[in-house]
């Protein structure tokens, strides 16, 4: 039984990295939740506002992987230009879509609702706000970067696994800086998968 549910992590594991390996709307919520993952990290919000930030990455992350699965089940399914297969992959796309402005609404509404706090991150924790805009323009490079030399995408990687380490365990919120890590992870395996992957 173990196995089977290890298998299945798998599985899982590697529809994630596939998925944000070949689909650019997965790259951009991929980044964007780093993003909020690295700056929530270093604000002192109380908990439920670093869970409703959390919540959303993850719920934005979780659409576009359905959206992902049902545009492949259409595609197995017809490749005719049909009105039907329209319909159905625009009503993914727009769910994703609500999600993700719901999202970026509920990150302004956290942020103004927590603007004292983040105006004291600005002062106070700025070096660690500029190592976070590190990570994510590093990961912006995994993610969209053209030359896939595994040199640079090494040195990426190595770089930005040590800022992260070291953001996670100088930051204010555990589960932010957690998610953030899991993200840049997730970026990192769709480079290498990207690099890898036998052209067909």
């Amino acid at each position: 039984m173990p196995s089977g549910i290890l298998l299945s992590f798998g599985h899982a594991l590697r529809g994630l990295v596939e998925v944000t390996a070949g689909e650019r709307n997965m790259k951009i919520h991929v980044l964007c939740g780093t993003a909020v993952g690295l700056l929530g990290a270093e604000v002192a919000m109380p908990v439920p506002s670093r869970m409703a930030l959390l919540f959303a990455v993850a719920l934005v992350v979780a659409a576009e992987m359905w959206n992902s699965a049902l545009e492949a089940l259409v595609d197995l399914h017809t490749r005719e230009l049909r009105d039907e297969a329209r319909r159905v992959k625009d009503a993914a796309a727009g769910g994703v879509l609500v999600l993700a402005v719901g999202a970026v609404l509920l990150a302004v509404a956290v942020g103004v609702a927590n603007q004292d706090a983040l105006r004291a991150a600005m002062h106070r924790r700025g070096v660690q706000l500029l190592l976070g805009g590190g990570v994510v323009l590093l990961e912006a490079f995994l993610l969209f970067g053209r030359s896939r030399s595994a040199l640079l995408d090494g040195i990426a990687i190595v770089a930005g696994g040590l800022l992260v380490a070291f953001l996670g365990v100088d930051g204010l919120s555990g589960s932010l800086s957690l998610a953030a890590a899991l993200l840049f992870v997730l970026a990192s395996a769709s480079a290498i998968s990207s690099r890898t992957r036998i052209p067909a």
